[in-house]
């Protein structure tokens, strides 16, 4: 696997912490007393890699969880959607899966809550906790069914995954020719869609390791493009000179 790649539990961590959606499933839970889909919560990966869940006290997740500290653990399953924070052609780029047992979480004080959710306000809301056992992940680097725990628990999160949406509605609004320029490049190297039946070029996805631009063609065929950059950067200060070194080769291209 080449170093500019991403391992599966780096992706599956940074899709589950920053995920557009994540629903949790409980086999059991009567549809009846929970109609509808699973219901939507928050999720944090624990340092130990044991994910911690919000979900609403007397729920019935929160029902079926507490039970488990005397009878044992159930099995659940977080479901995470990520979607694109630009508007283009499929905008859902991955989902992950984690299965595992399910508890109520010990310990779990209003200042712990404050802390795993600092933007959220937690009243009434007790802590999960679920242990996973098997995750999956399918984005826009392929497919991955298998990922051992030990190797979520130890992988971090994206150091770009924070601001990525600032940074691609930011590349979209305000350097939409330089991300243009950049795509058509990369579709005169390509024959589908050739440069001359582009319509558009939007920035896709976004990583240390480099950015993912989609090109529209004019038939509305799309193919996405991936830009290297020189060397993984560290934070969102080092964005600015790689994103420069990148529009730079495609102004000289030209």
């Amino acid at each position: 696997m080449s170093d500019a790649v991403p391992s599966a539990a780096e992706r599956i961590r940074t899709l589950l912490e920053f995920a557009s959606s994540v629903v949790l499933d409980v086999p059991g839970i009567d549809l009846v007393e929970r109609p509808g889909p699973p219901p939507l919560v928050d999720c944090a990966v624990l340092p130990d890699g044991a994910v911690a869940v919000l979900v609403e006290d007397g729920s019935p997740v929160h029902r079926i969880a507490a039970p488990a500290r005397r009878d044992g653990p159930v099995t659940a399953e977080l479901d995470a959607v990520d979607v694109a924070p630009v508007a283009l052609p499929h905008r859902i780029r991955g989902r992950a899966a984690v299965q595992g047992r399910l508890t109520v979480m010990s310990r779990a004080t209003p200042a712990r809550v404050a802390a795993l959710f600092p933007r959220r306000r937690a009243t009434g809301h007790v802590l999960l906790r679920l242990e996973p056992e098997h995750l999956a992940v399918e984005d826009l680097w392929g497919s991955v069914c298998c990922v051992e725990p030990a190797a979520f628990a130890a992988a971090s999160a994206d150091p770009l995954a924070a601001e990525e949406a600032r940074l691609l509605q930011h590349l979209d609004s305000s350097h939409a020719d330089r991300v243009r320029s950049l795509g058509l490049r990369a579709a005169g190297r390509r024959s589908e869609p050739s440069a001359d039946g582009v319509r558009a070029v939007r920035p896709v996805a976004l990583d240390r390791f480099g950015l993912r631009l989609r090109l529209v063609g004019e038939d509305g065929r799309v193919l996405d493009a991936r830009f290297e950059f020189g060397r993984p950067v560290r934070s969102a200060e080092d964005l600015p000179e790689a994103m420069r070194r990148l529009f730079a080769h495609a102004t000289a291209d030209r």
